[in-house]
């Protein structure tokens, strides 16, 4: 195109004028058929043992702790999956689970410039609702379905209850007489552990062995009718 307009300004017997690219229209990303569908996957109602769980840093008054649950066993006791297929091939996901659960917890602590103070307790997930909303693509494979997150939020906040809050309450309060430390709001850090999600772009695999015969019937036509949409 840009030569086309070359070639008529020479037999014009003057210079091309600046062309400016007319902007391309985006369609905006909307729901299509077969529109909001709800599913739960009983299979999965179980508990799982999570081996070497790492969470998001603690940072509250120059303290910074680092937490790690080197194993913890967590019930999903119910939960529901809400996909909204959209325009621009993906799906809107809602997943709302409610789970509890147990484990050990290992904290580093920092304070300063001193080495870090290891601690260690128990630690209880109780009873909570969580809802992770994202968006994904979804497709069929060989004896699976094959879920790519495309955006996800970074982590998700868990709340827990441990001792260990009060031990660093102490611990930042002995410091606080020989460095300045604001201690305040530490003996209730712990209540809440943020829990990284996976990045987006990795394929995870939903298999055929862990849905029931009515699951896959679902997925399958929820599938069906969102290519027809396309």
């Amino acid at each position: 195109m840009r030569a086309a307009v070359l070639v008529a300004a020479i037999l014009a017997g003057g210079p091309a004028a600046a062309q400016t690219p007319a902007p391309v229209p985006v369609a905006p990303v909307v729901p299509i058929a077969p529109g909001t569908t709800e599913f739960t996957f009983p299979l999965f109602n179980d508990t799982y043992q999570e081996p070497g769980t790492v969470m998001a840093p603690i940072r509250q008054g120059g303290m910074t702790v680092r937490l790690s649950s080197p194993e913890n066993r967590l019930t999903l006791r119910t939960h529901r999956v809400t996909l909204t297929p959209l325009s621009d091939g993906t799906h809107r996901a809602e997943f709302v689970a409610d789970f509890a659960g147990r484990g050990r917890v290992i904290a580093q602590v920092s304070m300063g410039s001193g080495p870090p103070t290891r601690l260690e307790d128990e630690v209880v997930v109780p009873p909570q609702t969580k809802t992770v909303v994202g968006r994904v693509l979804l497709a069929r494979g060989a004896g699976a379905y094959e879920i790519t997150p495309v955006e996800l939020p970074a982590r998700v906040p868990i709340a827990i209850e441990t001792q260990l809050g009060g031990s660093f309450a102490s611990l930042c309060e002995s410091l606080a007489l020989m460095i300045q430390l604001d201690c305040s709001g530490v003996r209730g850090m712990l209540s809440t552990a943020q829990v990284p999600l996976p990045a987006p772009g990795e394929t995870y695999l939903l298999l055929d062995e862990r849905l029931t015969a009515d699951d896959r019937n679902k997925l399958d036509g929820y599938l069906a009718a969102f290519r027809e949409a396309l």
